[in-house]
């Protein structure tokens, strides 16, 4: 399905606060956007994260090809 960027940024964001990670592939598959656009989405949750105190963190494992969020050790 075709979504606008928020709703996309939204979306992502529910999916990681339910399952804690994200597979990239699925992801795209629902949303229908490309590997730059999901790239994008990505660093506008890391960037709300830093602007809004957020004690999270997106980290990517390659190995798996996974998007985890992970609580941010890092004091605000």
């Amino acid at each position: 399905m075709k979504c606008p960027k928020t709703q996309a940024v939204l979306l992502l964001y529910d999916q990681f606060l339910a399952k804690g990670e994200i597979i990239k592939k699925d992801f795209l598959l629902n949303v229908d956007a490309s590997d730059i656009t999901f790239k994008r989405y990505i660093s506008e949750l890391r960037c709300y994260f830093a602007n809004f105190g957020e004690r999270y963190e997106i980290v990517y494992d390659r190995k798996n090809d996974v998007y985890r969020l992970l609580k941010s050790k890092a004091p605000r």
